[in-house]
């Protein structure tokens, strides 16, 4: 006797579509899981101390703060000349070389000051004077209408990044200032410059109290007088150098 054969009954509709979402669901999952596992190591917050060894670490927040991330911070520890810094990788990434470079023992700077009594000659026609270096009487004649440079004072002072100074120059005046640092361009910032004028031992008069910042090789002149139409003015000339001190500029003819 044959047997019988009962035809397979298909599938419910229904129930093949719930399959497919199912796997559809766990696919979603596991791809979202992966998505979040790659960016996690990205935007996880890390810490990292770096205790400084040559510099100040209060000097390195201005460094590390415009490096910072959204979510990054920077504490400061000065009792162990450290920064702990909280941020993620990629913005680590950059901190720590920045703070390698900056970490490094003090380079020695030179400023080249000069302070001048600059006037009109009063005679005619007029007889042009200049006890300065024939270079810097150039430069100072075509940026002022004077015919005259008498050099009241001149020093070349040595110093290193970061140190203070003070420097009296033939007791009438003084010159005092702290160095900052020597940065990629070529620029340092000399904080709290400033040039007083002695009459005695116990009076000075303030002339300059200003912040600089000064290119390598680049004179810088400050002038002080009354207007524009002054038939005299003091003027002070800095130039920075890199290195010791080396030997004085010849001075120009009269």
């Amino acid at each position: 006797m044959p047997l019988l054969r009962l035809p397979r009954s298909p599938r419910s509709p229904r129930r093949t579509s719930a399959s497919l979402a199912s796997f559809l669901g766990a696919l979603l999952v596991a791809c979202l899981a992966s998505v979040l596992a790659a960016a996690t190591p990205a935007d996880e917050l890390k810490l990292h101390a770096y205790a400084l060894k040559y510099r100040r670490a209060g000097d390195a927040v201005a460094l590390v703060s415009p490096l910072l991330s959204n979510r990054g911070t920077v504490e400061l520890q000065p009792g162990s000349n450290t920064l702990v810094i909280r941020d993620t990788a990629p913005s680590l990434g950059r901190i720590i070389p920045a703070l390698r470079n900056f970490d490094h023992p003090a380079r020695p700077l030179t400023v080249e000051l000069y302070v001048v009594r600059a006037s009109r000659s009063q005679v005619s026609p007029p007889s042009p004077h200049s006890d300065l270096p024939e270079a810097l009487t150039r430069r100072l004649r075509s940026l002022l209408a004077y015919d005259i440079y008498e050099m009241q004072a001149q020093a070349q002072l040595a110093s290193l990044e970061g140190q203070a100074v003070t420097y009296v120059l033939a007791e009438e005046y003084e010159v005092s200032f702290r160095l900052g640092d020597l940065f990629a361009d070529q620029r340092v910032k000399l904080s709290n410059f400033r040039i007083v004028r002695r009459s005695d031992r116990h009076s000075a008069t303030p002339l300059i109290e200003t912040n600089l910042n000064l290119r390598l090789d680049q004179p810088t002149s400050l002038g002080l007088a009354r207007s524009e139409s002054s038939p005299e003015a003091l003027m002070v000339v800095l130039t920075l150098r890199n290195g010791d001190a080396g030997r004085r500029p010849q001075r120009s003819e009269p």
